[in-house]
């Protein structure tokens, strides 16, 4: 639903924000995983017709993402990191007003369909103004649904959010992408493990690795290890010579857990192999220049 070949952006003279971004993505919650300012939103921008690519081509449900973009908007919504809504209205009038901008008759029983199926049915009735951020992002939610697209662009729809909004949003995504095509671009890796088993990573504006879940993971195995080391100086010879994942301090024994990767070949004494974890994976696959180096 989603192809992508050569494309690059560049700002200006030299910023290139995209590099040769060769992307397929079927029907299904699709993963696009990369830290800030890898060059997500760049993408999404260009596929959704807001930017247009310095070269190569993008196509959405089958159309070009420039010389066809009016069918491309057609068929496709947005779920952005930032939105704006009306808070004197209900959900419902909310719906409605946005049924009637697209040129669309009311459709009351489509409404409430949406706001069942993001929760929002009981409080249908109540002005958006006093909604929690939670709830505002599944009323935009709603609006997303409301015209029925092929291809939802969800840019880091989860951050802000509350553990128990995060973990209602990936299971409202995982649903959707039953029926539709979720292009769901974070760089919160329990996103796209909850969601989806399929990803691209995107860093520097170039995708690095595409596949499953469980491939990236794979790429891991034997390069993720625990150690405990004195604080100090110890602690700080250990931190010079490996990638730390996560670490936490013992006070009364001054000593630090670190789950870590070595930047060489040696291995700290006493130190234990770990099953590696997307997160891990992720986070070697972004330093790889940083790490394995002689």
């Amino acid at each position: 639903m989603i192809t992508t070949e050569g494309l690059n952006k560049i700002y200006g003279k030299d910023k290139q924000a995209l590099d040769d971004v060769d992307l397929h993505v079927p029907r299904g919650v699709y993963g696009l995983l990369g830290p800030n300012g890898a060059g997500k939103s760049t993408l999404i921008r260009i596929l959704t017709g807001t930017l247009k690519p310095t070269s190569g081509t993008a196509r959405v449900a089958g159309y070009d993402c420039v010389n066809e973009i009016d069918e491309v908007r057609k068929r496709i919504a947005v779920i952005p990191q930032e939105f704006s809504l009306y808070p004197n209205l209900t959900p419902i009038e909310f719906l409605e007003y946005m049924l009637i901008l697209s040129g669309r008759d009311i459709d009351r029983p489509l409404i409430m369909k949406r706001l069942e199926q993001v929760n929002l049915a009981n409080q249908a009735k109540k002005r958006i103004g006093s909604f929690s951020g939670g709830m505002k992002q599944r009323v935009a939610i709603a609006q997303a649904l409301i015209h029925e697209p092929q291809v939802i662009f969800a840019d880091e729809p989860t951050a802000g959010l509350d553990p128990e909004e995060r973990v209602r949003f990936r299971n409202l995504f995982s649903e959707i992408g039953l029926e539709k095509t979720v292009l769901l671009s974070t760089h919160i890796t329990e996103d796209i493990t909850a969601s989806t088993n399929m990803l691209s990573v995107l860093n520097h504006g170039k995708i690095i690795f595409s596949g499953s879940t469980r491939e990236l993971i794979n790429t891991a195995r034997g390069k993720v290890w625990s150690c405990q080391i004195k604080t100090g100086s110890e602690w700080e010879r250990f931190r010079s010579r490996n990638l730390i994942f996560s670490f936490t301090l013992d006070q009364e024994n001054e000593e630090v857990t670190a789950l870590y990767s070595p930047k060489t070949s040696e291995i700290e004494k006493g130190s234990e192999t770990l099953e590696p974890t997307l997160e891990y994976a992720y986070m070697l696959l972004v330093n790889q220049d940083g790490v394995g180096e002689s």
